[in-house]
Order: C-alpha cells, then structure tokens, then sequence
C-alpha cells in the first residue's frame, strides 16, 4: 500500500471549507485492509511558519475513531477529511477560539507503517 495526500484546491476563500484527500493505493497482487481512521492516520495542520499543530484528527475522535477498507489488488480509495478552519487541543481539551489566519499551511498525514506524506495548501484573506 502506499498513501498520498493532496488538497482538493490550492487556495481557499474566506467561507471555504479546506479539503484534503487521502488515498490508499495498493500496489501488491492481492486485497489489502487499511484503516484511514483519524487514530490510525492522523492529520495536522501546521502553519507554514511554525511548528506547532493548528489542528489534529486524533485530538478529540468521537466513536471508534476507526474506518477500516478492503482495497482490491492494484486499485485505491480515496477519503476525504473536511476541516473547518478551527483549532483542536489534545485530548478534547478546550482550543483555542478563533479560526485560522490567512497564508500558507502544511498538512501531514501520518500513519503506522507508512512514509509521512504531506501537501500544502494558502487560506486567502478577504
């Protein structure tokens, strides 16, 4: 399996949502089961200037926090993570208010067994 990430624009006006599309595409001969859960495959945002996470997927998971797939032998799928321009805390901690500003952000999917894969994308100002 090997996963890629990609924002579904380059740039967001005020008043869009950010969208982001993880695909699994499995390169072997037989099916393969792969969980894109926000615990397995985590999502951050980051501005481009700093370090720290603006948002995580794994911050505050309702339910399982597991969305298992059966990808057959040399296909894909692909799921899409919607972000609503706020901040998240660890462990459904309070965030911060607001919503993000305007510029650059980096987005990194992580998950067990994988590269990190990673994508870019700018929040426009009004």
């Amino acid at each position: 399996m090997k996963l890629s990430l990609r924002s579904v624009r380059n740039n967001y006006s005020p008043g869009q949502t950010p969208a982001f599309e993880l695909t699994a595409r499995n390169t072997s001969k037989s099916d393969c089961e792969i969980d894109l859960g926000p615990k397995r495959a985590v999502l951050t945002i980051t501005p481009a200037e700093g370090d720290d996470a603006y948002w995580s997927s794994d911050d505050c998971v309702e339910g399982a926090g597991s969305l298992r797939y059966r990808v057959a032998a040399g296909s894909g799928i692909t799921y899409t993570v919607k972000w609503d321009r706020g901040p998240s805390a660890p462990e459904c901690g309070t965030p911060p208010a607001g919503s993000a500003k305007a510029g650059t952000y980096l987005v990194e999917a992580k998950a067990a067994g994988f590269e990190k894969v990673r994508t870019s994308f700018v929040l426009k100002s009004d």
